[in-house]
């Protein structure tokens, strides 16, 4: 299955703010899903937890 980028809503953390992010989807070590990418105004790891649904 080839992932494709998707635009996210999430948390940058270093600029305090709310921003969309291009990003792909990972499992993390706990099982969850999350969008992961980069912040387009810093350049910070951005991350956004979706659950346990399956994708």
């Amino acid at each position: 299955m080839a992932e494709q980028a998707q635009t996210y809503n999430g948390y940058c953390v270093k600029c305090k703010e709310k921003r969309d992010f291009e990003g792909h989807i990972e499992v993390s070590k706990t099982g969850m899903n999350m969008a992961k990418g980069k912040c387009p105004v810093c350049g910070t790891t951005v991350n956004r937890i979706l659950g346990k649904a399956k994708v």
